[in-house]
C-alpha cells in the first residue's frame, strides 16, 4: 500500500433537507464537488445523505449529524488515469466533518481498475487534507 496526503479544495456545495421533523432534526442530501492536488490529482463529486440530530439549521457549523454517500473520483496517479468511487461515512460536530473511507471494490476504470485502499479527513473549512492508502494493481 501506498500512503499519501491529498489536499482538497471544495468547489460546490449544495444541499436540500428532504426530511423535516422538528427543530434541527431531520434528513438532507447533500451533493458537492471538489478539486484534489497532490500524488492524487484529479475532481470529484460527493452525494450525501445526512441525518441532523442537534444545531440551528439556521447556521451551519453547528449542525449535528451523521452521514453516509458515495463520491465519484476522476483522477490521475503518475502516468494512469481512471476513475473510482469512495464509500464515505462520518459525523459532523463541532464544525468538523470527520470522515472514514474505503475505495469501493471493483469500481476503478482505465488505468486505475483494480485499485482499492482506504482513508480519512477531518474537514473544518473548504480546504483541507485526506490520508489515503491506496494500491492499483
Amino acid at each position: 500500500m501506498t500512503k499519501t496526503t491529498i489536499t482538497i479544495t471544495g468547489k460546490t456545495w449544495d444541499e436540500e433537507r428532504v426530511g423535516e421533523v422538528e427543530g434541527p432534526h431531520g434528513v438532507a442530501r447533500a451533493t458537492f464537488t471538489t478539486e484534489w492536488k497532490g500524488e492524487i490529482s484529479g475532481t470529484s463529486t460527493c452525494w450525501l445523505l445526512i441525518s441532523y440530530v442537534d444545531g440551528d439549521p439556521d447556521m451551519p457549523e453547528t449542525l449535528v449529524g451523521p452521514y453516509a454517500g458515495y463520491e465519484l473520483v476522476e483522477a490521475t496517479i503518475g502516468d494512469r488515469s481512471g476513475t473510482f468511487v469512495l464509500a464515505a461515512t462520518g459525523d459532523h460536530r463541532g464544525g468538523v466533518a470527520k470522515t472514514a473511507l474505503t475505495i469501493v471494490d471493483g469500481s476503478g476504470t482505465g488505468d486505475l481498475a483494480g485499485i482499492r485502499g482506504s482513508g480519512s479527513y477531518a474537514a473544518d473549512a473548504m480546504e483541507y487534507s485526506m490520508e489515503l492508502d491506496y494500491e492499483v494493481e
